[in-house]
């Protein structure tokens, strides 16, 4: 959506409320002080936020349980700053967030765009997936700093930051349908034995978004290899030996899951230029969000949506 189309279709702050209370009360108003229903709700006059409930006497917030709740902000800027997550590709900065909205404090920025991906974590994709999937896992990350800039030590091999699994850097895995080009992404934590991407893990991941017998696509990594047997939902194993090629020519590949990492990577290293581990996981959901939904005004209205839930 355009600025012109955004300010065309919210060309006021009513405008913009409305469309938040409407998108959270479809089936109605509901006092959360005495349930009474929609019939002896009412909106307030000076305060299209407010709500009274004319059952027990009580005013409430129309916003209550989202993540407008406690915003002092237009709405309408809330809108606009759901709008220009949905339509940067690579993702927008809080720095340019204030610097696009006026806002008068970084701070301020930094949390409205957290508030955006909260919302974005109400997406459930449970056993979804179908057919022919991809997974793979990436590292992300920066290299570690020295405290002299003109150490040359960096230049023996020994001393160099280790790649690929070997790396300090945080593991991502993704899993991409094949069919619609949906994809899955969690941050792989360590789990009580103090490991990450064992057989286990990436297994829990499949089963997660996955229905039975899905074929499932992977590189030659070992902790693949428990969907090599019998298993619980009778995945079916094809591997890439990415040392011989990158695809077999037969639909036998991982390019698509790896495409992705490509657009998550230079967000992150060109957009955020660092995202702490903390965090990391609401950036993860934020690039699946645009991919699977592509639309621009369907991702909006979608993701208002999820923020009112």
């Amino acid at each position: 959506m355009t600025y012109f189309e955004f300010t065309k279709r919210f060309p006021d702050e009513n405008s913009a409320i409305d469309f938040i209370v409407d998108a959270k009360y479809k089936d109605g108003y509901v006092c959360p002080k005495c349930g009474c229903m929609h019939g002896r709700i009412y909106r307030q006059n000076y305060d299209r936020r407010k709500l009274y409930c004319n059952n027990c006497k009580s005013e409430f917030s129309a916003l209550k349980g989202t993540i407008f709740e406690n915003t002092h902000l237009d709405l309408r800027m809330w809108l606009y700053a759901i709008n220009l997550v949905n339509v940067s590709r690579k993702g927008i900065s809080a720095k340019q967030l204030q610097r696009e909205m006026g806002m008068g404090s970084y701070e301020s920025a930094w949390r409205m765009l957290h508030q955006i991906r909260k919302a974005m974590e109400n997406e459930e994709y449970k056993e979804t997936f179908e057919a022919i999937v991809e997974i793979d896992e990436t590292y992300v990350g920066g290299k570690p700093r020295k405290d002299n800039r003109h150490d040359d030590s960096d230049k023996d091999d020994e001393n160099k930051p280790k790649r690929g699994r070997g790396t300090s850097k945080t593991p991502v895995i993704g899993v991409k349908e094949r069919n619609t080009g949906k994809v899955h992404a969690v941050v792989a934590n360590y789990n009580d034995e103090g490991k990450r991407l064992s057989g286990k893990q990436l297994f829990a991941v499949l089963k997660k978004v996955c229905k039975p017998n899905t074929t499932v696509m992977t590189d030659q990594f070992s902790g693949y290899d428990i969907l090599d047997g019998k298993n619980k939902c009778d995945f079916v194993r094809l591997k890439i030996d990415h040392t011989v090629a990158y695809s077999l020519g037969d639909g036998i590949h991982t390019n698509g899951i790896e495409s992705f990492w490509a657009v998550l990577k230079r967000g992150v290293y060109g957009i955020f230029h660092n995202v702490s581990v903390k965090y990391m996981q609401r950036y993860v959901d934020e690039f699946c969000f645009r991919l699977n939904h592509r639309d621009e005004e369907e991702a909006f209205n979608y993701l208002v949506n999820l923020a009112v839930k």
